[in-house]
């Protein structure tokens, strides 16, 4: 063997495993078309041996040029072949259990009369094996619908919507409501944004027209799938990464600023150098934060307060910290153990997010996405010191959630960066 020939093996499978990772491969397996599947797979295929030829292959002189291209079609038409063959296999076998029903995914149907009725006709009209069991449905006009079969559970209260969810395990909520009626679809979807499932709406003409109606599902019935807040698969993957590599490239270059921090905290006052605090995350899930302490202890003895500019809660060298973000060092954890990512809506604490709520119901919609160290809303108006604040600063976060991208990260991190080495923070 020549030498480093067993650390290039573990490289080179390593390389492979992690490139077809970032473009989603191993994401949502019952989901997958065997035709995308085959285009994702050469595609991926022909980036990874076009990495391997100006890398590697063309360091090596040839007597012709012709030796190049031998090499680069030697390397891309076995990859390619094999991997697909393997996939193929493997799809072939996962679409056999969906039309068996060996798996099978409840689905809720929201909606009232004519809608449903036309819905429940096309789904079984169907001949797409998508494994989809209607298995529950809810009467938005409190009338049960006569032509639905006694095996799909029937309600007629829309406030029972979470616990249907939860006894019937709901993996899919297919909404069959007229457009018009949009506060009734707003309540719905408002009810549905901290939940584990995917959201699918029936289509108007006017949806198929103005061209929001897009699927490349044949045989099934057209719905609109409701995305906004998601990245696809592999943007999620590549978010995911990007946020262990920078947390983690961070808490070593920053390290030495990390144990002066810590240092300072410790002898700044008394008390512990980390401040924990549970905070409400992604799907509504509540998860702890970690922070630098900046205040002294027992500053909340009275019940939950939030700071403001010259709060005398706040340490001397408490005030420099926030100045300048360090506070939020810790947090880079939370990044690492998936609680967080670097960018987006800025998680609070359950108390507060009840009073929201209570004023601006649309306000659940930022659980759509994990929570982040920065924001759109934290660039743009800072760290909150009120409710009203809050409110003021949620519809930055609910645009970062309609609109998320990986461009749109970027945009939000050059600017935190800014904001930083201006000392701007509070």
């Amino acid at each position: 063997m020549p030498p480093g020939f067993y650390l290039g093996l573990v490289l080179y499978v390593g390389g492979w495993l992690s490139i077809h990772f970032l473009s989603g491969a191993y994401d949502s397996l019952y989901q997958k078309s065997r035709l995308t599947e085959f285009i994702r797979t050469f595609s991926t295929s022909l980036i990874g041996c076009l990495f391997l030829l100006f890398f590697f292959i063309l360091k090596n002189p040839q007597v012709h040029n012709q030796y190049y291209y031998l090499e680069f079609f030697s390397l891309l038409v076995p990859i390619f072949i094999c991997t697909f063959f393997v996939r193929l296999i493997t799809l072939t076998i996962v679409k056999k259990q969906l039309k068996q029903k060996k798996v099978f995914f409840n689905a809720l149907v929201i909606g009232s009369g004519e809608k449903v009725t036309e819905f429940y006709h096309k789904f079984l009209q169907t001949k797409e094996r998508s494994g989809v069991v209607l298995t529950a449905y809810i009467s938005t006009n409190n009338e049960p619908v006569k032509e639905l079969p006694s095996n799909i559970i029937q309600y007629t209260a829309l406030d029972e919507l979470q616990s249907i969810i939860a006894e019937q395990n709901i993996e899919e909520v297919i909404i069959a409501v007229n457009k018009t009626d949009r506060n009734l679809l707003t309540t719905i979807l408002q009810k549905l944004s901290d939940k584990e499932v995917n959201i699918k709406i029936t289509p108007d003409t006017v949806d198929i027209i103005s061209g929001a109606l897009q699927t490349s599902n044949i045989m099934g019935v057209p719905l609109i799938d409701i995305h906004s807040g998601q990245l696809l698969p592999w943007q999620q993957n590549i978010k995911r990464v990007t946020d262990i590599f920078i947390s983690l490239l961070a808490m070593i270059v920053l390290s030495p600023l990390i144990v002066f921090t810590l240092i300072r905290v410790a002898f700044s006052s008394k008390g512990s150098i980390l401040f924990l605090q549970e905070r409400v995350g992604f799907k509504g899930k509540p998860f702890i934060m970690y922070k630098f302490r900046s205040m002294y202890i027992d500053a909340e003895k009275d019940g939950p307060r939030l700071s403001s500019k010259d709060d005398p809660r706040i340490t001397t060298w408490g005030k420099t910290m926030r100045k300048w973000r360090l506070d939020e060092l810790p947090q880079l954890w939370n990044v690492i153990k998936g609680e967080m990512s670097l960018v987006g809506p800025r998680p609070e604490r359950k108390f507060y997010i009840d009073q929201i709520v209570l004023k601006h119901p649309e306000y659940k919609y930022i659980f759509k996405t994990k929570p982040g160290i920065t924001s759109w809303g934290m660039v743009n108006a800072g760290y909150a010191s009120s409710v009203e604040e809050m409110i003021m600063r949620m519809p930055y976060d609910l645009l970062y959630v309609e609109n998320v991208s990986l461009g749109l990260d970027l945009k939000i991190m050059i600017y935190t960066i800014q904001i930083i080495f201006a000392g701007k923070g509070k």
